[in-house]
């Protein structure tokens, strides 16, 4: 059985409601990423990811990748 944990990041840099989308999209393609929650008015990321497949790191580089800058909430 795995355990399942929770990290926060803030995305302050979201131009529109799309941004928020492709972000979301992308962490849920993530492997071991259980569930994604984005809000684009606070800028506020919640993401609920297996620690054995995916680390917050790598959280945070799917984040880069998609053109945005992660910060730690």
């Amino acid at each position: 059985m795995t355990e399942t944990f929770t990290t926060q990041f803030r995305v302050l840099d979201f131009d529109c409601p799309t941004c928020a989308s492709n972000v979301e999209r992308a962490l849920r393609k993530t492997d071991g990423v259980d569930s994604v929650e984005v809000h684009y008015t606070t800028g506020r990321v919640e993401v609920s990811y297996d620690e054995s497949v995916v680390t917050p790191d790598d959280l945070e580089k799917t984040i880069e990748n998609q053109g945005y800058t992660p910060q730690p909430a």
